[in-house]
């Protein structure tokens, strides 16, 4: 259903029928009823310390012996925040935040080889949006200091490292090329 069309099957609906109406939303749908409270109590700090706590749980993601983190999930979340218009410092808050929790897994041991790609593409998007939004020099500090606590796995360089590196270096070289 589209919004015209939504428009047009409530637009005779008097004010007690839309009040009946979004409660029975509030009531039936989990995405609506987020929504709802956070218009009826917009504390937009409150609902971020929620989101980086589900982050945090989903980066760090411990099964079967090994880190499964699910990327996917990762960026749904960050959409879903995006949908309560917190601000681009706020998204890009968050974004760092997942990124730090993705590379503090790499210094227990290896990684899947999948892992790496999908952490690597992960990070770049962080990066891109950081530069886009002009907030590259504020988070700068978090993303070296979390990259310069990755250690080396046994007697061989951490491969998240060279990653890091690789997307730092590529965003970089971006920024020289627009100023």
């Amino acid at each position: 259903m589209s919004k015209t069309t939504l428009r047009k099957a409530i637009k005779d609906f008097e004010a007690p029928e839309l009040r009946e109406l979004l409660i029975d939303v509030y009531t039936k749908s989990k995405e609506a009823r987020e929504l709802l409270d956070f218009f009826a109590e917009p504390d937009i700090e409150k609902k971020a310390e929620t989101y980086r706590a589900m982050l945090t749980k989903e980066a760090t993601r411990y099964t079967r012996r090994a880190h499964h983190p699910r990327i996917t999930k990762l960026r749904a979340a960050i959409k879903r925040f995006q949908t309560f218009e917190p601000g681009s410092e706020a998204v890009a808050d968050l974004m760092v935040h997942a990124s730090v929790a993705l590379l503090s897994i790499g210094n227990d041991g290896w990684l899947r080889e999948r892992l790496y790609i999908q952490i690597q593409k992960f990070f770049g998007e962080t990066l891109d949006y950081l530069l886009l939004n002009n907030l590259l020099d504020d988070f700068m500090p978090r993303i070296r200091k979390a990259t310069g606590q990755l250690k080396r796995i046994g007697a061989f360089a951490n491969p998240l490292s060279r990653i890091t590196d690789a997307e730092l270096r590529r965003i970089e070289s971006l920024r020289e090329q627009t100023s």
